[in-house]
């Protein structure tokens, strides 16, 4: 790693502000087309690797305490519960975490796609994403994906096949969950992945090193974004806070916001930029989720298995099921306990992740000046839709556990924001009057920002968010990369 100083002294191409998927895809990305690329990271270095993949996979008793490392608490509130959360009286009801990989070092794998209809209301279409997901996948090591991959699905076994036979007996159709668990045949001297990270994937880019001895692309950890330095047209540099407690500023060519769709839309807005363009912060949402436990009738003397239940066009939700385990309820601080399962275990999770399309009103309001990380709170309203869609889920829910013979032991609708695929704020889109970035996540009218991640998402699928994150970052990055090296800078105002 590098000292944030020496980054600041290094004539840097490019700063990427987070370490998550979308801001590694897009720094490797950057650096493999011969720009100089610094991450800049407010959380530590912790973990090299997803926790699926090392040691404490299934340290029930570790896993918690190194998520209590690095995760703070956030706020998802009503119109009538701001007054309270802005005077910071609320309790908090989500999680966030602050780490060097991000959530892609707790996450749980499933990697499914967005359906073609999901990207209706995006500035391109889903034959645009094609070849990127089959690259991400590739990248990723996605293992039983609908594109050409060649990993087969993770889990397998004859248990699994008599759960998914019960439900094509029901009509409900299901398969093995496409899992980013790299299956695919060691040769060649080629290791598989594991699960995937981008703390993994940044530590064997062959860029990567410490700036200051000449590396392309770099990482200062501990190094907090507190501000964007603009004058409305342009940024010239970012003030940060050191490990040391020191601040100061970092320029560079051009900024790409990737801290995930909560840091940058604050960071955004913590900048000034609402009053630069007021649908910053605007637009913002989570998926619906509701979870369960099945007690199934028999044990089926396997350990895990793990089943995907796509969504329809007419059902705007899927189903994962996983497990086995004695009676256990989720838990987000465990997220892998699917890997190691009880063979005489009769209890499976449930989880059901519907879409919740954002209206204007779902958006961020920072509670002081927005400059640390917990400085917001979401305000987001259930909509007659959302309504609508929640029941469904909770009938498909009984449905799915008459069709493979269970009993629902518990059930639970979560709160808004708890499903962590949240979306919107910095709203892309075709022309400057609708949105805040165009379709390549470049700012209209700040002329060399850009952002890498999900707030810029005009609405989203049932699916998990991660692949189509790490799908979208590397369209972006590549088309900011030829721009770059062409000389040029985003689309400055007008």
């Amino acid at each position: 790693m590098s000292d944030a100083r020496a980054v600041a002294n290094a004539a840097v191409d490019c700063l990427v502000i987070g370490s998550g998927t979308s801001g590694v895809t897009t720094a490797i990305e950057l650096a493999e087309r011969g720009l100089k690329v610094a991450i800049l990271e407010a959380g530590p270095l912790i973990l090299t690797e997803h926790v699926g993949s090392g040691p404490f996979a299934n340290r029930a008793d570790i896993v918690p305490q190194i998520h209590d490392l690095v995760r703070f608490r956030t706020l998802w509130t009503s119109e009538k519960g701001l007054a309270s959360a802005q005077a910071r009286t609320a309790e908090t009801n989500n999680n966030a975490w602050s780490i060097v990989g991000g959530r892609t070092v707790f996450w749980g794998g499933c990697t499914p796609r967005f359906r073609d209809e999901d990207f209706a209301e995006w500035p391109y279409d889903a034959d645009e994403m094609r070849s990127w997901y089959v690259r991400a996948e590739h990248l990723m090591g996605v293992s039983g994906s609908e594109g050409d991959n060649d990993a087969p699905p993770f889990m397998t076994h004859a248990a699994q096949e008599r759960l998914l036979g019960r439900l094509a007996a029901k009509n409900i159709p299901a398969t093995h969950a496409p899992l980013c668990i790299d299956t695919r045949a060691v040769h060649g001297g080629r290791m598989s992945l594991g699960f995937d990270s981008s703390v993994s994937r940044l530590l064997r880019c062959r860029h990567f090193g410490r700036i200051e001895d000449g590396a392309r692309l770099s990482l200062a950890a501990e190094t907090e974004v507190l501000q964007l330095v603009h004058d409305g047209n342009v940024v010239s540099a970012v003030t940060v806070q050191d490990r040391t407690g020191e601040t100061f500023a970092i320029p560079a060519r051009h900024f790409v916001l990737a801290g995930g769709c909560m840091q940058s839309t604050r960071l955004a807005m913590a900048s000034g930029l609402a009053d630069v363009d007021p649908m910053v912060g605007r637009y913002m949402g989570d998926h619906l989720f509701r979870q369960a436990v099945f007690e199934l009738p028999e044990s089926l003397q396997e350990k895990s298995l793990y089943i995907f239940i796509p969504p329809t066009a007419k059902r705007p939700f899927h189903a994962q099921l996983q497990g086995m385990f004695q009676e256990t309820w989720y838990s987000p601080l465990h997220a892998t306990c699917y890997l190691d399962g009880d063979a005489s275990g009769r209890y499976i999770l449930f989880y059901c992740f519907g879409i919740s399309k954002a209206e204007e009103a779902g958006r961020m309001v920072l509670c002081g000046d927005g400059k640390a990380k917990t400085d917001y709170c979401i305000v987001n309203e259930r909509s007659p839709g959302d309504s609508k869609t929640l029941a469904e889920m909770a009938r498909f829910t009984a449905d799915v556990a008459a069709g493979i013979g269970a009993k629902v032991v518990r059930t639970e609708e979560n709160a808004a924001g708890s499903a962590l695929h949240e979306f919107g704020g910095l709203r892309m889109g075709r022309d400057r009057a609708s949105s805040v970035t165009d379709p390549d996540g470049r700012f209209w009218r700040i002329g060399n920002l850009s952002c890498a991640d999900a707030a810029i998402w005009p609405h989203q699928g049932s699916a998990n968010s991660y692949l189509t994150i790490t799908a979208v970052a590397l369209r972006n990055a590549s088309r900011l990369a030829a721009g770059m090296e062409a000389g040029q800078t985003a689309m400055a105002a007008q």
